[in-house]
């Protein structure tokens, strides 16, 4: 059941919102990630459901390398929690294992209060690699407007064609544990502005 609610919250999350201008729903226009400055470019809500995307200087919704989200559902019901969110991800991870999800790995606070996941997710075309996209999700439960609402702040950085390979055999490891300490202690304090 709890599994059910989730998903549905989930599903009515990615349906819902729809595109308008870029507007700061939550009262964070810029934040710093990482040693990045990072933008609002791309934001949706719906009457429950918040959604803002930021980018580096540069780089755009349509074409990136470096995007942090910040997502915000609020009036969810008791019993949804970050642990729910996470297993929730990983079961639509398991969905796409081998069709262009890799592997992933989930970790969680010592009180159990915020939980995450990370993953590697590709594109291809006719066999060959057109884009890499290792992506890390953090979910905790936040207060908005005096009401339980479930956070979910999520860092995501992508490689492209000859770059991948160079990446993944070098680069890949230390890059995944310094986003990982990076989004540990990485707060996004949001205020709903409606």
């Amino acid at each position: 059941m709890k599994k059910l609610i989730l998903s549905l919250l989930l599903v009515l999350a990615s349906t819902t919102l729809m595109a308008q201008k870029v507007q700061d729903y939550l009262g964070v226009s810029d934040l710093k990630f990482n040693g990045i400055q990072y933008h609002l470019g791309f934001s949706q809500n719906s009457s429950t459901v918040y959604l803002q995307e930021y980018f580096p200087k540069g780089q755009t919704y349509e074409k990136y390398d470096d995007m942090f989200t910040v997502s915000v559902i609020t009036n969810v019901p008791p019993i949804v929690n970050p642990e729910m969110a996470v297993k929730a991800k990983e079961e639509e991870l398991q969905g796409r294992k081998n069709k262009d999800v890799w592997n992933w790995a989930i970790s969680n606070s010592p009180d159990k209060s915020e939980w995450m996941i990370d993953f590697m997710c590709y594109l291809s075309k006719n066999d060959s690699l057109e884009m890499i996209e290792f992506d890390v999700h953090k979910y905790r439960m936040i207060k908005v407007n005096g009401s339980p609402a479930l956070q979910l702040i999520f860092y995501t950085h992508r490689v492209y064609g000859d770059d991948i390979m160079p990446f993944m055999h070098d680069k890949l490891a230390d890059f995944r544990q310094k986003a990982l300490n990076a989004i540990i202690p990485f707060e996004v304090d949001c205020k709903v502005k409606k």
